[in-house]
């Protein structure tokens, strides 16, 4: 059977961009319901997020909901993004310590149950980590995501990452990495598999047995998006300042 999937997202639980976010993960999970998903992977920044009800609510809705994380491995200024899904809530501790690719071969050696995803890897420099560090650490990815910032004819950092995973036998497949319902539907794999169980569906995206479901966005999308995000950012940054300011005037 095929199975909608979308493995890179975002909710109001996320700690460090949950303020952006209007919808939190039961909301998410009826809207993903309607909307025919079956595996979802739920990917907040830095901290691990988990309870047990989400997986009950989701699977009530027929959702198989892996848990995951997206790391920001900086190295000064920058980072490099990075997706770990599908782990057991008892080792969240050490991968949230991850934050290096060193660190994170010695953690993949020891689970080999993880489905380790490198997220919009040539976007921009500041959150991606580059065509440098992709290649040299390509043997530590399951898959790279086709990244759903792209447009047409103007920006399309998709087309260099193909070719870097054409060369490498890797799997290149499309997330939403969801930070707004609209745009959820417009991003996704359709997987090849007879059963709704991680390593099944983990395998077959492996195998190359998905494929991908993607729309180009408008330059007037992708502008509202990163707009949107990025004045949520300093209407909270400002909102910050003056609580500290308040804190220590008192």
């Amino acid at each position: 059977m095929m199975v909608k999937t979308s493995l890179h997202i975002h909710t109001f639980e996320d700690k460090v961009e949950g303020y952006m976010i209007k919808y939190n993960i039961y909301d998410l999970i009826d809207w993903a319901g309607q909307l025919g998903f079956k595996v979802l992977g739920l990917t907040c920044h830095k901290k691990f997020i988990y309870q047990d009800d989400y997986a009950v609510y989701a699977a009530k809705k027929g959702i198989l909901l892996l848990f995951g994380i997206e790391l920001q491995m900086k190295k000064r200024a920058k980072r490099n993004d990075l997706i770990i899904l599908n782990i057991n809530p008892k080792d969240a501790a050490a991968v949230e310590k991850i934050n290096s690719f060193e660190k994170l071969a010695e953690f993949r050696e020891e689970h080999q149950e993880i489905f380790v995803l490198a997220p919009h890897p040539l976007a921009a420099r500041l959150f991606s980590m580059g065509k440098k560090k992709l290649i040299r650490n390509m043997h530590l990815f399951d898959g790279v995501e086709h990244c759903w910032c792209y447009s047409r004819r103007f920006l399309n950092f998709n087309k260099k990452t193909k070719k870097i995973t054409e060369k490498f036998n890797k799997p290149f497949m499309a997330t939403s990495d969801a930070h707004f319902l609209r745009y959820f539907n417009t991003d996704y794999i359709l997987v090849e598999s007879d059963k709704l169980e991680p390593a099944s569906i983990f395998a077959a995206i492996k195998q190359g047995a998905f494929t991908n479901v993607t729309r180009p966005k408008k330059i007037h999308q992708i502008f509202w998006c990163l707009a949107n995000l990025q004045l949520k950012k300093y209407i909270f940054f400002i909102f910050k300042f003056k609580q500290v300011i308040r804190h220590k005037r008192g």
